[in-house]
């Protein structure tokens, strides 16, 4: 991977589509800067070298890219999605992945922004894929998108108690979730 001081284009380009993301659904944009931060220090405390962790902070930053395709409506739906919501929100990793395979220079975080939404178990979306068959960075940003999202108000819940967060956290270790993501997140949060 190209290191984004290096290119300056790279962190335009990510920045562009950080902008969109906001224009399009800001509470989306606000939750994947959250992500970013805190994946960062879940990749640095794994000790992941620099470019990795970068990697890390880049594919958490543009993991939810793909909601860009998904009607706002439906991201502000106030309780449970019906099956066709369901299956439209589902097919965002695939659309993000689409969309940054397009363009050059971050096409090598396309993969991982698909599998963020796998499970440690193999139950996730859209693959099926389990364990170490997911790349590290998306199992990484995994972990801390349940945190926030629990933590984080949403159109169909109040958010839940740090504590109780973390304790989810470690219930899904080994099922949902890499135990050794778990652990990192559990040292730094």
């Amino acid at each position: 991977m190209t290191r984004l001081a290096d290119a300056p284009w790279m962190a335009q380009a990510v920045q562009a589509l950080a902008l969109e993301l906001r224009l399009h659904h800001a509470p989306t944009a606000d939750h994947s800067h959250r992500l970013a931060a805190h994946a960062r220090v879940v990749a640095d405390d794994l000790h992941l070298d620099a470019l990795d962790a970068t990697e890390v902070e880049l594919v958490a930053m543009l993991h939810d890219v793909g909601k860009l395709a998904v009607d706002p409506h439906i991201l502000d739906w106030p309780g449970p999605l019906d099956n066709h919501q369901r299956e439209r929100m589902r097919r965002h990793t695939i659309e993000g992945e689409e969309l940054l395979a397009s363009i050059a220079g971050l096409e090598h975080l396309a993969p991982a922004v698909r599998a963020t939404h796998e499970a440690w178990d193999g139950s996730g979306y859209p693959d099926g894929l389990a364990g170490d068959e997911i790349p590290l960075t998306a199992r990484i940003v995994t972990v801390v998108d349940a945190f926030d999202a629990m933590t984080s108000e949403r159109a169909y819940r109040e958010p839940l108690p740090r504590r109780e967060a973390l304790q989810r956290l470690r219930a899904g270790a080994g099922l949902q979730f890499d135990p050794r993501v778990v652990n990192a997140i559990l040292r730094v949060l």
